[in-house]
């Protein structure tokens, strides 16, 4: 796609992951080499919640929605995206959110890194339970961040299922780095259709709206 700027991470062995577990990080193994088969092949194991993926309330609510319960994508909408570069708060909280311009946005994207992390930050800044209820006051798709998570020390995971139950779909892990300044952008979106599961990956790309990304060229 001419002139879209990717806004997902590229998986690899050593890619930042959540807590810096090692159950999440990715693994690739060759199953099949030149030497031994004549051809080389290779699989992949990915666990759903590392690098940019999509959240569905299955994930926080016990018997929620998975994604096979969603025809969203591919899909094509408006972000609003919010950045907080270079000095970003320790948590995305409502007096940020009540003064962001919402008319005609589809999703709203929090820039809080200048670059893709290189290895987890347990300090990063998630949105409180009280700016999640917020954002639910408004039609939205998607709420996304540029960290691994959204939300951090908060029992129970309000913001996941405030967000959840709304059927405002969430997604971890985004790279904005290319789009400071902020501001909103005609994005895509495609998933690999897994089906039954609580998470996904996501590819999703975005161009400026006077850029003729309003058209979806």
């Amino acid at each position: 796609m001419l002139n879209w700027i990717s806004l997902s991470l590229p998986i690899r062995e050593t890619m930042a992951v959540y807590k810096n577990l090692a159950e999440k990080r990715p693994r690739i193994e060759t199953t099949r080499n030149f030497r031994q088969h004549g051809m080389h092949e290779s699989t992949l194991h990915l666990p759903l919640h590392t690098g940019t993926h999509v959240d569905y309330p299955l994930h926080a609510m016990d018997g929620g929605k998975c994604s096979s319960d969603y025809q969203r994508f591919p899909l094509e909408f408006t972000a609003l995206v919010v950045d907080l570069c270079p000095e970003p708060p320790s948590a995305i909280t409502l007096d940020l959110v009540q003064t962001l311009p919402m008319k005609s946005v589809d999703a709203v994207f929090f820039r809080t890194l200048e670059q893709p992390l290189k290895e987890f930050d347990p300090l990063f800044p998630g949105v409180t339970d009280e700016a999640a209820a917020w954002l639910c006051e408004y039609p939205l798709l998607f709420v996304g961040i540029d960290q691994l998570g959204i939300e951090r020390a908060q029992p129970g995971h309000p913001t996941h299922i405030r967000l959840l139950e709304k059927d405002i779909l969430i997604i971890e892990g985004l790279d904005l780095s290319h789009l400071a300044d902020g501001g909103r952008y005609r994005c895509r979106a495609l998933t690999l259709g897994i089906e039954g599961v609580e998470a996904e990956p996501v590819l999703i790309y975005a161009r400026t709206l006077d850029a003729g990304g309003s058209q979806g060229a």
